[in-house]
């Protein structure tokens, strides 16, 4: 093999059409990270290539270095795709809305957590990990767990994910009443709360609380024993991805399809109101069915 020719082990993330008959795929590799590689003729019906560039499918590729000034983002360095063969794919991802939501949601997480040009081997395995439990799962109500699971554990790779046992304001051990404050993108204990803007904040129900306080651990409960309710993970994973938007300034476009994957379960969170005195009242992050939402998640 050439110096331009190297070989890589990574998953299709996303692709998009190239001319008459080329795509351009981007993958997250063990050994690179992310790379944008064109693939010669893949839209054609008679492609070499089949669906093993198709997302969630895991190639152990032969790639060509292109030919860049040293000024050339890396971003957005085109490879070219050589070889391709495939070492795992996810068919049953594609068997309910919910399952495929979550994997396109967990991929365009990693899309903004990835780097170019760097080993990205954790959040690979982590990612490849996730996308087999949420495949996996049994019912649509399963998934949704599976999902905050995953996303909470990418974002602790990123290095962006909450503290679960501390306020981010004071360093104190969380007790009693907790809040969700976006402009400190963490959880804050009663007293920093008094010192916020009471419509900037979100109180946690005990639901959503006994949600978060799961993620870290390595797997969630088997299914039997989650009796948690669908809001509270709703709640919880509107928490996390006001963060990661926060943090990446855009949008998480994936979102917006699990109100439709979960229309039943109503609004994980109640807007703000206001006291007999007329003064705002900090919105809450609860497990009742306060406001339901249409055809997409809205922001706090």
């Amino acid at each position: 093999m050439s110096g331009r020719t190297y070989r890589v082990t990574g998953i299709t993330l996303k692709g998009i059409p190239l001319g008459e008959s080329d795509r351009v795929v981007t993958i997250l590799t063990r050994e690179q990270g992310l790379v944008r590689a064109v693939a010669k003729g893949s839209r054609k019906p008679s492609s070499k290539w089949g669906g093993r560039l198709e997302p969630f499918v895991i190639n152990d590729l032969l790639l060509v270095r292109g030919r860049w000034s040293a000024q050339a983002d890396a971003s957005q360095r085109l490879q070219r795709i050589v070889q391709a063969e495939t070492l795992q794919s996810f068919p049953r991802l594609g068997r309910s809305l919910a399952h495929l939501t979550a994997a396109q949601y967990l991929a365009e997480v990693a899309l903004l957590l990835a780097l170019p040009d760097q080993a990205q081997e954790e959040l690979f395995v982590l990612l490849v990990e996730h996308l087999q439990r949420i495949e996996q799962a049994p019912t649509q109500e399963a998934v949704l767990p599976l999902l905050v699971h995953g996303l909470y554990h990418l974002l602790a790779v990123g290095g962006v994910a909450p503290s679960l046992q501390a306020c981010c304001s004071c360093g104190w051990e969380l007790a009693d009443e907790v809040f969700f404050c976006p402009n400190l993108g963490g959880l804050i204990c009663e007293p920093c709360q008094r010192a916020q803007q009471p419509n900037s904040l979100a109180r946690l129900s005990s639901a959503v609380l006994q949600a978060l306080g799961s993620l870290p651990n390595p797997t969630l409960p088997p299914l039997a024993d989650r009796t948690l309710p669908l809001t509270a993970w709703l709640g919880a994973e509107r928490l996390l991805r006001q963060i990661l938007e926060q943090h990446a300034e855009r949008e998480i476009r994936s979102a917006r399809l699990l109100a439709g994957c979960y229309p039943t379960a109503g609004a994980a969170v109640v807007f703000p109101t206001v006291n007999e005195q007329g003064s705002p009242l900090a919105p809450t992050f609860s497990e009742g069915n306060s406001k339901r939402i249409g055809g997409r998640l809205k922001k706090l």
